[in-house]
């Protein structure tokens, strides 16, 4: 009986004894992950700050763009609704050719833009044990630069191709090189105030108004973004 003692005794100690190991090593365990997700969620952050700092860039040099479309469509629906007088052409001469008002080169130049992608490209990488798949904000800022980039790749690729396609017409006249050399021409000046050039104006005025509402709406859902970053990295 007292070696049953002793022995269930021992048997008690040793199974205290794993299970205080046990705990211990839970306890490490839980630590370790704490720690982990600490770092992963200070790293989350870092790269939060680079997504910000791409949309800061964005909503900036989106302006030029944006305000260049502005005046291009002003302008277009002017030419449109109104026409131009015949007495207009009487106050162009070879020292304000460069007049804007000139329309000279309206319909066959734009502005590109491309969006920052650093930060959207440290996004999508993050290889975490953190589920971010659950995370709004992540998804939502992911998806939301997906669905601008094709928006502004088709734009960027359509309003290319109707620049070349107006200058390959332009082509076709014997003022052509006066144009490029920005040389005084009444007959080119005759056309820049014609119904084909208005027709010409219309087409580019229906893709720059689709380019300039994405601007627009971009610039808009960006600093939305910058705000709900910033309420994340305040927590």
């Amino acid at each position: 009986m007292i070696a049953k003692s002793k022995f269930s005794k021992y048997l008690l100690y040793a199974l205290g004894e794993i299970i205080l190991v046990v705990i211990g090593i839970l306890i490490a365990l839980q630590i370790d992950n704490w720690n982990t997700n600490r770092k992963e969620i200070v790293r989350l952050n870092s790269i939060l700050n680079i997504v910000k700092s791409d949309l800061v860039k964005d909503t900036l040099n989106i302006k030029t763009p944006i305000k260049t479309y502005e005046e291009k469509n002003a302008r277009i629906i002017n030419i449109l609704e109104n026409g131009v007088s015949n007495s207009s052409l009487d106050t162009i001469s070879e020292l304000d050719i460069a007049n804007p008002k000139a329309l000279t080169a309206l319909i066959v130049t734009y502005d590109l833009f491309q969006m920052q992608n650093k930060g959207i490209l440290l996004l999508k990488n993050i290889g975490t044990n953190i589920n971010y798949e659950k995370d709004s904000l992540i998804t939502s800022l992911i998806n939301s630069h997906s669905e601008y980039k094709l928006y502004f790749d088709e734009d960027n690729i359509a309003m290319n191709k109707l620049q070349t396609q107006n200058i390959e017409n332009f082509e076709k006249y014997p003022w052509f090189t006066d144009w490029v050399l920005l040389k005084y021409n009444k007959d080119m000046f005759n056309y820049f105030y014609s119904e084909d050039f208005q027709k010409k104006t219309g087409r580019f005025s229906m893709y720059s108004l689709q380019f300039l509402d994405d601007l627009k709406n971009y610039d808009s859902i960006s600093k939305a973004y910058i705000t709900l970053i910033d309420d994340r990295l305040n927590q």
